[in-house]
């Protein structure tokens, strides 16, 4: 099946409107869908990895993110906040720091934001 870039982009967008209003079992059904379409993809993978974060499966989202995202895009700074994020809320408090820490010092604007404010700054 041939989707245009677009068909895909406009889907993984109600995936995301789904996910951040709280109903994340038509989110994940939405962005698997479009992680089986598109293939090969980081900005889709970033977006399964978003619905598993919340929907709170921070394993999901940590092994996605780790081992997909990270290792194809090592400096990739939303990544590093998103993992920051999931490894905080599963309790792995010490790897979210430097991970927030790292992100302050290299990333940009927004990304220095989200990750001051999960270090408390």
């Amino acid at each position: 099946m041939n989707v245009s870039v677009e068909m895909l982009q406009l889907l993984s967008e109600v995936g995301y409107m789904s996910c951040f209003k709280s109903d994340t079992k038509n989110a994940k059904i939405i962005m698997d869908g479009v992680d089986a379409v598109a293939g090969d993809q980081v900005p889709t993978k970033m977006g399964v990895a978003l619905v598993e974060l919340y929907s709170g499966r921070y394993d999901k989202a940590i092994d996605i993110l780790q081992n997909y995202v990270l290792v194809r895009e090592p400096d990739h700074m939303s990544a590093q906040c998103f993992l920051g994020m999931a490894l905080k809320m599963s309790g792995k408090d010490a790897e979210a720091k430097e991970l927030f820490d790292y992100v302050v010092k290299n990333g940009n604007d927004d990304e220095r934001v989200i990750a001051s404010a999960h270090l408390g700054l």
